[in-house]
């Protein structure tokens, strides 16, 4: 899966790993279906990240909320805690561009990747994300045998500060920067946590 994650090429990256390991393959494939549950349930993302993150919602072309699996050309809904979105108002926007599931005989992976965007409800309108359109969120979770694991990897990431006001950019600065020196994009270690926690 890792091929399917684009070329570093400008701005900033960052790379979230979290991994367990099951003491057999057989309770590391019941769990990754707990797992895959979770990570295709993005409206619950918050749940599983801490409820002082960033909350997400899959939304459709209209904006319309969506109580199903994730599929390419649906929408994240994003909002930041504190620093809400000017542009898109008061949130961040994603469009999914990209998924892939793969499944050998001792490995299975789900990949999810996404793109800033307009809101779609005012598609004419100006990218509604603290990054500019050339960066890229990929998700990904992956069973190996016994090791499930969760990540998130960033590319191209540079602040969003085209055509937009001056109170605008400010906040996409602030919001790009502040993510891009804490290196975990303010919640990705809790969300890929929060994902292959064990049911304990």
């Amino acid at each position: 899966m890792g091929e399917n994650i684009p070329q570093q090429y400008t701005g900033a990256k960052s790379d979230t790993v979290s991994e367990v390991k099951l003491n057999t393959e057989s309770e590391a494939i019941a769990h990754f279906e707990t797992v895959k549950k979770r990570f295709l349930d993005v409206n619950s993302w918050e749940f599983f990240a801490g409820e002082e993150k960033a909350s997400f919602t899959l939304r459709d072309e209209l904006g319309t909320l969506l109580l199903e699996k994730p599929k390419v050309g649906n929408y994240f809904k994003i909002q930041i805690p504190g620093l809400h979105n000017p542009t898109g108002e008061g949130f961040d926007w994603v469009k999914i561009e990209e998924i892939k599931e793969e499944k050998t005989e001792n490995s299975e992976s789900i990949y999810i990747r996404v793109r800033p965007t307009s809101d779609p409800t005012k598609p004419e309108d100006k990218t509604a994300h603290f990054f500019d359109e050339k960066a890229t969120s990929n998700f990904l979770i992956k069973r190996e045998g016994n090791k499930i694991s969760a990540e998130v990897h960033g590319r191209n990431e540079e602040p969003n500060t085209d055509d937009l006001s001056a109170l605008e950019k400010v906040r996409n600065f602030l919001v790009a920067v502040g993510g891009m020196i804490a290196g975990s994009k303010f919640q990705w270690k809790s969300l890929t946590e929060g994902l292959i926690k064990l049911n304990h």
